[in-house]
């Protein structure tokens, strides 16, 4: 674990979002077609989504600011919490419409995202800083390795319900893990900080533009691959659930790897480097999704090249002080969970007509991201305080 920059507290962190994305695991690749099963179509689909991320957007900001200034420990246990009724809430669902509920709590929980990642910021060494984030952010994928595949082979054999109750039960153990993490108290700052607009933190919000860019782009698509594959593609739901796991598995695997790369030549070369990996995998997936070779290719792709996606926040972590960590991440969060809520509704008005066409979009639009960041960007990371420096980042 210290050779990933892993302190005690961040080794029982990454253990809980293992956990936690084993518990979501079970049912989130299943979720379109769950949806599906209890009467709505891709547009219910895309609400669903749109929803999730408007109810994210509008508590990360105030949990970021209370990041600053509440023991952040207390505000992760909150948040666990809160999302634990969850999974129960949505077995008992009769119909879509009573999924509502459920996804508002589960995602109104988020306001704990800016505490989790100022406590990964205060806790890991500056210079393995990339490496430490992408583990702890990205293990959540580790544990969802295996939930798709046995979440599969519940629904075939069992139920849905099934599935909600075990992913609920996991939830219980993540949050345990929370327990032996100590306090962490936001550190007391008397400076003068400039003001959360772009004319005074230009470096900030040049990433906070990018990462809402890419949330839009990718959002465009992701609601859809599950029934892309099982409508296009006409693979049975297991399969799906392991060629899942397998995305997730390289996904998470390659996270560390990405994080010391971005340490060593900086962090937009690396984006670019990983975005071209998601956009060879969305090329092979529109080439046949009947071939089942080419969906595992477009799998291991597309999983291999997100791993980067942590890696715009280092970047945020890098362009402010500590003790203003969790109101940046708040204000970050904000922007890009809002701006990934717009494209999935949209997405599933195009999938319905077209169903390949939010994947061809978001594939074109992410090879222009992708030679952008690689030809354009400067290689190197942004400065590490909220100082102007004369380097081109973004």
């Amino acid at each position: 674990m210290q050779r990933f920059g892993l302190t005690r507290d961040l080794t029982w962190l990454t253990l809980s979002m293992g956990l936690w994305g084993l518990g979501f695991g079970l049912y989130g690749f299943l979720w379109p077609l769950y949806v599906e099963h209890l009467g709505g179509s891709a547009v219910v689909v895309g609400f669903l989504s749109t929803l999730s991320g408007v109810a994210t957007a509008l508590v990360v900001f105030p949990g970021g600011y209370l990041a600053d200034r509440v023991e952040r420990k207390t505000i992760l246990i909150w948040g666990w919490c809160a999302a634990i009724p969850v999974p129960f809430m949505f077995a008992l669902a009769p119909n879509w419409h009573w999924l509502i509920p459920g996804v508002l709590l589960y995602f109104g929980s988020a306001f704990s995202t800016p505490a989790l990642q100022a406590i990964v910021l205060d806790e890991a060494s500056p210079s393995k800083l990339s490496t430490a984030y992408n583990v702890v952010m990205n293990v959540f994928g580790m544990g969802m390795v295996i939930g798709p595949t046995v979440g599969g082979l519940v629904v075939t054999h069992y139920s849905y319900h099934v599935v909600f109750m075990m992913s609920g039960l996991f939830y219980l153990a993540s949050t345990a893990c929370l327990l032996p993490v100590k306090r962490h108290r936001p550190t007391p700052s008397t400076a003068v900080k400039p003001r959360w607009r772009p004319r005074t933190r230009p470096r900030f919000f040049r990433w906070v533009v990018f990462s809402a860019t890419l949330a839009v782009i990718q959002g465009i698509t992701w609601p859809f691959v599950v029934p892309y594959l099982k409508e296009s593609g006409h693979l049975p739901v297991e399969t799906i659930g392991m060629l899942s796991s397998a995305g997730i598995l390289v996904a998470t695997l390659s996270a560390p790897l990405w994080g010391r790369l971005g340490d060593r030549v900086g962090l937009p070369r690396t984006l670019g480097y990983g975005l071209g990996m998601v956009t060879m995998g969305w090329i092979f997936l529109l080439w046949n999704p009947t071939s089942l070779g080419l969906v595992l290719s477009s799998g291991i792709l597309r999983g291999g090249g997100e791993g980067v996606r942590g890696l715009p926040g280092v970047a945020v972590g890098r362009t402010v002080r500590k003790d203003e960590a969790g109101t940046a991440y708040g204000v970050y969060n904000l922007v890009t969970e809002m701006a990934g809520a717009l494209a999935p509704l949209p997405g599933g008005f195009l999938y319905s007509q077209w169903p390949s066409m939010p994947m061809a979009i978001t594939a074109f639009l992410t090879a222009i991201l992708a030679w952008w960041l690689i030809y354009d960007g400067s290689g190197r990371p942004p400065p590490d305080t909220i100082k102007e420096m004369p380097v081109r980042v973004l």
